[in-house]
C-alpha cells in the first residue's frame, strides 16, 4: 500500500507519542499512507527504527525521535525535537501510555507516580510544548479510556489517569481555542493490540479468553487498531471535524450502552474482576 500522493495531509508534520506499537504504530502508518510527515516517538530505538522504516517502504516520510515521558524534561525534548526539521507541528497525538491496574489498596505510590507521570501528565507536557508551534486549524487528539467513566476492580490507578486525560481535553480546548487548535479525545475499550494478545496468552484457553472478551460487546468483537487510528485522523482534520472540540470519542463496539448483560454465555465465560482493556 503506498503512500496517498493526493491527500489533503501531504507535507503536513503529526508527532505521536508512544507510537512503536498498538494504536500508536497503526496511527503513524496511516499518516504516512495519508502523505502526513510523520514524527514517530518511542522509548526503544530498534522498534522506532523498524516503524521507520516500514513508513519508507509505503513511499512515506518519517523521523524518529526518542524519550521517556515519564520524566518532565523529556517531554518538552520530544515535541522540540519533533521540529527540528519545521517550524510547525500540526497535529499532536498523545499516545504514549501504561496498563497500570494495581487496585486502590495494592497500588504503591510508585505504581501511581508512573501511572499518572506517563498517562497523564506526560500529556500536558507535551501538549504545552507543542502548542505554541502549531497554527491555526491545527489539532491535537488525547488517548484516553473507557475506563475513565466506568471501570473494574484493580484497574486502578489507571482510570484515575484516563479520566484526568478527559478533564486535560476539556481544560485544552477552551484554552487553546482562542489560536485555533481544537483538542480532542478517543477512549478505546478492548482492541486488538499486542498488550491485550499478550493478556489472552495468560490464560489456559486464550481462544476462549478471547471470545468471551468478544461476548462483551454489541459488535459481538473486539476492536482493531486501525479503527482507532481512523478516528484519531477525523479528529485531527479541520475540514471534516472542524465544529468538534473539547469532545471525547468512545469507540468500545457499544459495551458503555450495557448497564448489565445478563446472557448466560457472558455470566458463564467471564471473570469482571481478571478483565484487561485497551
Amino acid at each position: 500500500m503506498k503512500s496517498d500522493r493526493s491527500s489533503p495531509w501531504l507535507g503536513r508534520r503529526i508527532l505521536i507519542t508512544g507510537a512503536t506499537g498498538g494504536i500508536g504504530r497503526a496511527t503513524a502508518l496511516y499518516f504516512a499512507y495519508l502523505g502526513a510527515d510523520v514524527v514517530v516517538h518511542g522509548r526503544d530505538m530498534v522498534a522506532a527504527e523498524e516503524l521507520r522504516q516500514r513508513i519508507d517502504s509505503l513511499g512515506g516520510k518519517a523521523s524518529v525521535v526518542l524519550g521517556d515521558l515519564r520524566d518532565v524534561d523529556a517531554c518538552r525534548q520530544v515535541a522540540i525535537a519533533a521540529l527540528s526539521e519545521s517550524c510547525e507541528l500540526d497535529v499532536l497525538v498523545n499516545n504514549a501510555g501504561a496498563n497500570v491496574f494495581r487496585g486502590t489498596m495494592g497500588a504503591t505510590l510508585e505504581d501511581w507516580d508512573d501511572c499518572i507521570n506517563l498517562d497523564l501528565r506526560a500529556a500536558w507536557l507535551c501538549s504545552k510544548a507543542a502548542a505554541p508551534f502549531m497554527p491555526a486549524g491545527s489539532a491535537i487528539v488525547n488517548i484516553s479510556s473507557n475506563h475513565a467513566t466506568s471501570t473494574l476492580a484493580g484497574v486502578f490507578p489507571y482510570n484515575v489517569a484516563k479520566a484526568g486525560a478527559n478533564a486535560l481535553t476539556q481544560s485544552l480546548a477552551i484554552e487553546l481555542a482562542d489560536r485555533g487548535i481544537r483538542v480532542n479525545a478517543v477512549a478505546p475499550g478492548y482492541i486488538d493490540t499486542p498488550i491485550n494478545d499478550a493478556y489472552f496468552g495468560e490464560f489456559d484457553d486464550p481462544a476462549a479468553a478471547r471470545r468471551s472478551a468478544e461476548l462483551l460487546h454489541l459488535s459481538q468483537r473486539i476492536g482493531s487498531a486501525e479503527e482507532v487510528a481512523y478516528a484519531i485522523e477525523f479528529l485531527a482534520d479541520s475540514e471534516r471535524s472542524g465544529f468538534t472540540t473539547g469532545t471525547v470519542l468512545t469507540l468500545d463496539g457499544g459495551r458503555s450502552a450495557l448497564m448489565q448483560d445478563p446472557s448466560p454465555r457472558v455470566a458463564a465465560t467471564r471473570d469482571p474482576e481478571s478483565e484487561m482493556e485497551k
